[in-house]
């Protein structure tokens, strides 16, 4: 496995109603998707997709990322 870890910040969008990539180390990464888990999906799918592309790790290496996801709420008060 890849020692070096890669990090994937998703925000949500509340007006268009998706989670996008927001920041990442990964370069080229960019995509949005309706819920966290369909993200994760094309994450694990993508991650190592757009690392090969861009010439590290191999394409048969696993790689070591880490997803955050922030999404601001705003709780009425009783």
């Amino acid at each position: 496995m890849s020692t070096k870890r890669y990090t994937v910040t998703c925000h949500w969008d509340k007006e268009a109603e998706v989670w996008y990539v927001a920041e990442t180390d990964v370069p080229g990464l960019a995509t949005e998707a309706a819920t966290v888990e369909e993200m994760e999906d094309k994450l694990l799918r993508m991650v190592p997709e757009v690392l090969a592309l861009n010439g590290a790790p191999g394409p048969s290496e696993p790689v070591l990322f880490e997803l955050i996801t922030r999404k601001d709420e705003l709780a009425q008060c009783a």
